[in-house]
């Protein structure tokens, strides 16, 4: 329906269509999988799963011939209309990765197929503090948990990648203190500074609640730190949305 520039690296992408009569949206890191093409192969007949059951969709997929099948891109649900059928995802672009690529080229009337993954990370109301962390790529569906925490919820938010786009931090409400910090350039010291800041924060009083998204190994890397530091696992819990190569 519309490809709107939030910041200068950061693409809000609104599909719309009868289809999402149906969705049932819950709000915080609800998520989608996400199917596109290859790049430069648009006009490839692609083989993609016709039941948007997420397990059921996934099972699918999983058959599918590799040389068949799109891509599939984890993508977090930043808001929807049930009024106007419309829900808004939001890319971050990377380069020329094949997301970034497709996101750049989709216009009006592009057509993609969505499976509903549900919501997976909830905080309770008696939750004492939050510690939210992540990366560009996982800056979504931090900014959409905070958004659906309790106001009773004291939370903190570390983005790394200061060039997204930021227009909802000062509406999301006193209790969200959102904290960004640069991203270092390459795979060696890229979530240093955010490792840092973090467990400086996290030692100094213990979160009862740690949500992670972002980039697979920085992710694995961070739960291990909290943990030795002294976070329970069960309260630690992790999303990722990419893989470094």
């Amino acid at each position: 329906m519309r490809r709107t520039y939030i910041s200068p690296n950061t693409v809000r992408i609104t599909l719309g269509g009868f289809e999402l009569l149906d969705f049932s949206y819950r709000g915080g890191d609800h998520r989608c999988s996400v199917f596109i093409p290859w790049p430069d192969e648009q006009a490839r007949r692609w083989i993609v799963p016709s039941i948007a059951d997420p397990w059921t969709g996934a099972a699918q997929y999983a058959f599918i011939a590799a040389l068949s099948r799109p891509l599939r891109r984890r993508l977090t649900v930043r808001a929807f209309r049930p009024d106007l059928l419309e829900m808004d995802f939001d890319v971050v672009l990377h380069g020329d990765s094949p997301l970034s690529h497709w996101t750049r080229e989709a216009g009006l009337g592009t057509s993609v197929r969505v499976i509903d993954e549900g919501r997976r990370y909830y905080i309770s109301r008696d939750t004492r503090w939050q510690l939210l962390v992540a990366d560009e790529a996982g800056a979504p569906a931090a900014l959409a948990v905070a958004e659906a925490t309790p106001e009773t919820v004291p939370t903190t938010v570390y983005l790394e990648g200061a060039s997204f786009g930021g227009e909802g931090d000062a509406i999301i409400g006193p209790h969200v203190t959102v904290i960004r910090l640069p991203r270092l350039e390459g795979n060696a010291r890229a979530g240093q500074a955010v490792r840092a800041a973090v467990l400086d924060k996290a030692t100094s009083m213990i979160p009862d609640k740690v949500g992670i998204a972002g980039e697979r190994s920085f992710a694995k890397a961070l739960c291990a730190d909290l943990h030795a530091a002294g976070v329970p696992r069960k309260a630690i819990q992790a999303g990722t949305y990419w893989k470094a190569r």
